[in-house]
């Protein structure tokens, strides 16, 4: 007698019925009706068999479920235990054939959902979310675009989705587009995790994949580069002046100027600060620690404490991350205390 079971170890949520199927085959040439139990352990005082008995002929295949249940209070846990099935025949009571899996007990995860493209604007879509179990599940939604070319966002960035309820988000997905050549590919990839918890895997993760079409077809930038030589040929040989060449290298751009004003209203909330040092002047870091906090949906934006009367208080001057537009400092302090998991140098000043 042969049985198969699940591969991987079941997760079990506390309180909550998980069936694991179980494959038979009777390999021999005469059938055999068998009663199907779990060994003791203590998966077997949570375990009901569907069905208990089975009558297989020669050669014949079935399959049954070992549904198991924990009790509501029964913590979580990552250690695996391991439970095994029997098989013996019901008239004798001879051993037929086991097989044993392993199972942990696992905090439930408590959303569904799919992603699916809206009708109409191109690359816009939702992000449909259901909560089936009984308790609330407070979620953080985050996107991003592979490759890392262009923008995408989420509306709303978190749901607190009562047990239960659905909701809906919209993303919206700006890929990059090349200039020329063929279409490029890109997924719009979302993930949706427990906003509390940093360190726990995501609930869920929804791909949607399309391409984004050249901004020039190849074949009109061919006949225009060829024209243009064409053209730049002719003006030579006609004048000897070498300066109609289309791609003649042009001098320098003269030194950009100083740094347009910005303003900053107080109170704000200073987020991050990057001297002015090294060869590009700090821009590269704080771009890069700007990025990724947009890249969570952190409302913020980058700022040269030159360019403002506010932040002047360095001769050397910094790039300072910061928000502001805040109609008090309590709504300041808010705006730290949301983002504290991603911005833990949050302050406020007033």
């Amino acid at each position: 007698m042969e049985l198969t079971l699940p591969d991987e170890p079941v997760s079990l949520a506390p309180g909550v019925p998980t069936r694991v199927p179980v494959q038979l085959r009777n390999p021999y040439a005469q059938p055999l009706d068998l009663r199907i139990y779990l060994a003791r352990g203590r998966a077997a005082g949570w375990a009901t068999i569907d069905p208990a008995g089975v009558h297989l002929g020669p050669g014949e295949t079935a399959e049954i479920s070992v549904v198991l249940q924990t009790p509501p209070e029964q913590p979580p846990s990552s250690s695996l235990v391991p439970f095994t099935v029997h098989a013996e025949e019901s008239s004798t009571g001879e051993p037929a054939g086991f097989a044993t899996a392993l199972f942990k007990v696992a905090l439930p995860v408590p959303v569904t959902g799919k992603l699916v493209s809206r009708d109409g604007p191109h690359h816009e879509y939702e992000l449909r979310l259901a909560n089936d179990t009984r308790v609330q599940a407070p979620l953080r939604i985050t996107a991003e675009l592979d490759p890392p070319s262009g923008s995408v966002t989420t509306d709303p960035g978190a749901v607190l989705l009562e047990p239960g309820r659905a909701a809906v988000v919209a993303v919206h997905a700006k890929p990059g587009r090349p200039f020329t050549g063929q279409p490029r590919s890109f997924a719009v990839v979302v993930k949706v995790s427990d906003a509390y918890d940093a360190e726990r895997p995501p609930f869920l993760t929804e791909v949607a994949t399309g391409t984004r079409k050249p901004r020039v077809p190849t074949t009109v930038l061919f006949v225009t580069a060829t024209v243009l030589a064409i053209g730049a040929s002719a003006a030579i040989l006609l004048t000897g002046d070498h300066n109609f060449l289309p791609f003649k290298k042009k001098p320098a751009a003269t030194a950009a100027g100083a740094p347009a004003q910005v303003t900053v209203g107080k109170p704000y909330a200073l987020v991050d600060v990057f001297p002015h040092r090294g060869a590009d002047g700090g821009k590269a870091a704080a771009d890069a620690a700007l990025k990724k906090l947009q890249a969570d949906n952190m409302p913020v934006r980058l700022v040269d404490s030159l360019a403002s009367d506010t932040l002047a208080d360095d001769p050397d001057g910094y790039w300072v991350l910061l928000q502001d537009g805040f109609g008090s400092p309590a709504a300041a302090e808010a705006y730290c205390a949301q983002w504290r998991s991603v911005a833990p140098k949050c302050k406020v000043t007033s």
